[in-house]
């Protein structure tokens, strides 16, 4: 017959088992999370890349009765997105506001993590002016921009937000909110007014 210390030295010894079994699920788990949205064969970026053109902002459809679109879709939103490969260089993001409408930005890579969100009621007068770099092309900017007096670089610089992305391909989603029922044609304008374009690299 086993002693009392027997036991609970089995017990003891079982310990660092089940820490590890522990860990082993759990370390399964976050990879499974991490990795899913990489691996998913309907990702938002795949889908656009499927029919959306780099640095060309696309007006999305809007959520329907007929046509509701993914969870959570708001029919009073109005989506645009441009999709971007730094590798061809970086990408400028400009939008304003009309202080009627909120209007919101997000910066998205293609595993869908979301590097920047913001609303106009966080910018300059309601203005977006972002620019989109690897590391690498925000070193090169950097470097342009030493030679240029103080007045020219506070000028390049003016409320330009700069986001250097840990990895080149994603889009950004443009948001803009029709607060009445209608106003599709009237802030019709405003969407058009979205700019993604590709800027050339500095030499």
């Amino acid at each position: 017959m086993k002693t009392r210390e027997e036991r609970i030295d089995r017990l003891v010894a079982l310990v660092p088992w089940g820490f590890g079994l522990v860990f082993g699920v759990v370390a399964v788990h976050l990879i499974t999370l991490l990795a899913t949205p990489s691996l998913a064969p309907n990702s938002a970026y795949r889908r656009l890349a499927e029919s959306l053109p780099l640095g060309e902002v696309r007006l999305l459809p809007r959520a329907t009765p007929d046509n509701p679109g993914p969870p959570f879709s708001d029919p009073f939103a109005f989506l645009a997105a441009c999709r971007f490969d730094l590798n061809e260089g970086p990408l400028r993001l400009r939008a304003q506001a009309d202080g009627d409408h909120p209007l919101s930005v997000s910066v998205r890579l293609d595993n869908g993590a979301i590097i920047y969100s913001g609303s106009d009621a966080q910018t300059p007068h309601g203005r977006f002016n972002i620019l989109i770099v690897t590391r690498a092309q925000a070193d090169a900017i950097d470097e342009s921009r030493e030679d240029l007096d103080e007045a020219a670089r506070a000028s390049a610089e003016a409320d330009e937000l700069r986001l250097v992305a840990p990895s080149p391909k994603g889009f950004a989603l443009f948001r803009l909110l029709a607060l009445r029922q209608g106003e599709a044609e009237g802030i019709g304008a405003q969407r058009a007014g979205f700019e993604c374009k590709e800027e050339k690299p500095p030499s």
